[in-house]
């Protein structure tokens, strides 16, 4: 009797050194990039330390918070990056459903445009930069277009405060509308054909097909898309950084007019290399983010209430 126990024991121990043994990678590669960095920057965070003068590092507390909310370029960097987040999330989401709809629909050379949309979310940051430079430089399409229309200077829009900004809210969207239309275009091959087969029957035209058929049920992906089109616009990065830095302009420039939150921790850490100030501006930016997602969530359980 005494043996069965012990081949289970055996076994257990079997199934648990195998466990170990795949999951051990895992979790060995999860402590050093993911809790290593988070346990050392919030220590970052309440300290006044400089990569430069690691030796000098103090505990400060709440300082560095303190500090950070009070610098009138983090706040800067807030409004610009909640002004953009605002311009684009309902920009880019309005296009992803037209463009949604149109490659849904039974079109030649389908797979084609499909490949084309999403081409530029899958582009390099950097060469959407060399593109942007080619359109809107000073000698650019673009600009001499907009120039003989409206009589702007023609200068580089990356050189000017309020064109600077506008052309980083036109990348993002330009790079982000490809990969949420692909989401769009998967939540209306969802929706199962025999309802549309239905309302043809019915005599629906195309319009009441889109606002009675589609829309509702497209609505929970519409939803997917603002909370993830909000969290991407919060921590936009790459786009406003290589724009803002053409020429060897520094990051935000010109005038800070394009500074991001991110952007902000950026310089903070790896230019200025204020890790105790950059520690607590990715603190307060992670606290924003999580308003923001609580916010959306708090919305659509009330819509799904109300429905």
């Amino acid at each position: 009797m005494a043996a069965v126990p012990r081949s289970r024991r055996r076994a257990r121990r079997r199934d648990l050194g195998a466990a170990a043994l795949l999951v051990g990678p895992f979790l060995a590669l999860l402590g050093v990039f993911t809790v290593y960095p988070m346990v050392r920057s919030t220590l970052y965070s309440f300290s006044d330390f400089s990569a430069l003068r690691p030796s000098a590092a103090q505990w400060v507390g709440l300082e560095q918070f303190r500090k950070v909310l009070s610098d009138p370029t983090f706040r800067r960097a807030i409004a610009n990056t909640i002004l953009l987040m605002v311009i684009t999330v309902p920009t880019q989401t309005f296009l992803a459903v037209l463009v949604g709809n149109a490659l849904n629909a039974r079109i030649r050379l389908r797979s084609f445009f499909r490949a084309v949309y999403f081409l530029p979310y899958v582009t390099a940051p950097v060469a959407v930069g060399a593109i942007m430079l080619s359109l809107f430089g000073p000698n650019g399409i673009v600009t001499s277009l907009v120039h003989t229309l409206a009589g702007t200077p023609q200068t580089a829009w990356y050189a000017i405060t309020p064109q600077a900004f506008a052309l980083v809210a036109i990348v993002m969207v330009w790079t982000q509308t490809g990969f949420f239309a692909v989401i769009v275009l998967a939540g209306l091959q969802s929706i199962p054909g025999d309802i549309y087969e239905a309302a043809d029957l019915d005599g629906a035209g195309w319009w009441t097909k889109l606002t009675r058929i589609t829309l509702p049920l497209l609505r929970p992906t519409v939803l997917l898309v603002l909370v993830m089109g909000v969290i991407v616009g919060l921590q936009a990065f790459d786009q406003p950084y290589v724009l803002s830095t053409t020429g060897g302009a520094l990051p935000g420039s010109p005038d800070g007019s394009t500074l991001t939150m991110v952007m902000y921790v950026y310089t903070q850490s790896f230019r200025y290399f204020h890790m105790g100030e950059a520690s607590a501006a990715a603190y307060v930016v992670m606290a924003i983010i999580l308003v923001f997602a609580l916010l959306q969530g708090a919305l659509q359980r009330r819509a799904g209430e109300t429905r």
